[in-house]
């Protein structure tokens, strides 16, 4: 078998095993691979392959990894987002504003906002907003 299919059978394997993981990396490998393959099919030497493997795919890789870098809010809480609003209940007071509330079928610790009166006979509370693992009521 030549070397160029061996290149593009590999870069094709990788393209199947992207579309099931979905994060680009792999889609940027195999088309470092295919150049390589390319490369092979034009009669570069082996070692002129590797590196021309190399680069793209070292470029491509760097490339992606730069723009997630760009495109992303590492403070956004768009995950979190639809916590906001939801209402939770509560299991038990700690003291006057803190306590242990049930929210999708888990215990969570809760704070009162600082605009919350404290009212120990009120069960049902509303998310305001999420710090760490801590939401806090009100």
């Amino acid at each position: 078998m030549e070397t160029y299919w061996v290149w593009w059978l590999v870069a094709v394997v990788l393209v199947i095993a992207e579309m099931l993981t979905g994060t680009f990396y792999l889609l940027a490998v195999a088309s470092g691979l295919a150049v390589a393959g390319l490369a092979a099919y034009l009669g570069m030497p082996w070692g002129g392959q590797a590196a021309v493997a190399g680069l793209i795919c070292s470029a491509s890789v760097a490339g992606i990894f730069r723009w997630k870098q760009q495109h992303t809010n590492p403070h956004e809480q768009s995950n979190l987002a639809y916590d906001i609003g939801q209402d939770v209940h509560v299991v038990h007071w700690s003291d006057d504003r803190h306590a242990r509330v049930s929210y999708r079928g888990a215990e969570w610790d809760a704070e009162l906002a600082k605009n919350a009166a404290p009212d120990s006979a009120r069960q049902k509370w509303r998310i305001k907003e999420i710090t760490g693992s801590q939401l806090i009521i009100e």
